[in-house]
């Protein structure tokens, strides 16, 4: 049972050479939150680095409240209430650019970049929500995991490298439980604590089924994937920050 922080296709041979380029300006950052309370914060917190503290613990307590609701669940749900939350955390809405255009990978967008006082990428983010199907069809899941790897080799490749790189995975157990299984080969997913980290090289994937290496695309590797946050939420939900180094 997580309960880690008290408030967690298309490519070609264009975009390998562009995460190739994209990789030497690659240098490691990492972002801790520090601990906070479960209500929003009386006063807005100021950023410029990265993600605002305390912004987690919104996250989790309206993620809840979202997830328990009887409306439909999405995506654009989730990245709804994450955004709502950095923005209750002290980040200005005119300093969010959706849909950002890649400056590594041609025709490529990163889902939302935070922009500082100086109009530069301080923060690239990807957002990924894994379910079960609602008419009980089963998920893809190879296909699904190397989506999700794949978006972290995209935020690998992003500059300037000062920006920091996160992705926000939150899923119920019809993936979790995929990952979690050894013979997959993908418990890091699941399994890292906050501020553990798994260094991934091509070579990693080399026994992973055909159907997942296609959906991963070029490997700029080495690359460090670190869990920032880690929750359980409602309805069997999980939600898990990473930093991608």
């Amino acid at each position: 049972m997580l309960k880690k922080e008290p408030t967690i296709g298309l490519l070609g041979i264009s975009v390998s050479l562009s995460i190739e380029l994209g990789l030497r300006d690659k240098m490691s950052h990492r972002s801790k939150q520090p601990q906070g309370p479960t209500d929003p914060p009386t006063q807005a917190e100021s950023y410029g680095s990265g993600l605002p503290e305390g912004f987690w613990s919104v996250f989790v307590t309206n993620l809840n409240r979202a997830l328990v609701a009887r409306t439909p669940k999405s995506e654009d749900l989730i990245r709804y209430v994450f955004f709502q939350a950095l923005v209750a955390s002290g980040v200005e809405v005119h300093r969010f650019a959706f849909e950002y255009p890649h400056p590594v990978i041609d025709r490529a967008e990163v889902d939302t970049v935070l922009i500082d006082e100086q109009d530069d990428p301080c923060v690239a983010l990807e957002v990924k929500y894994h379910r079960a199907n609602s008419s009980g069809a089963p998920l893809p899941r190879p296909q699904l995991a190397g989506m999700l790897v794949h978006d972290m080799a995209r935020l690998a490749v992003f500059v300037p490298t000062r920006a920091q790189r996160v992705l926000l995975y939150v899923t119920d157990q019809a993936m979790a439980g995929y990952f979690g299984n050894p013979s997959n080969g993908l418990k890091w997913v699941v399994g890292l604590d906050p501020g553990e980290s798994k260094i991934l090289n091509d070579g990693d994937f080399d026994r992973r089924s055909d159907t997942f290496r296609k959906a991963v695309g070029p490997w700029p590797g080495p690359v460090t994937v670190r869990t920032l946050h880690a929750t359980d939420l409602c309805a069997g939900h999980s939600a898990r920050l990473y930093g991608i180094e």
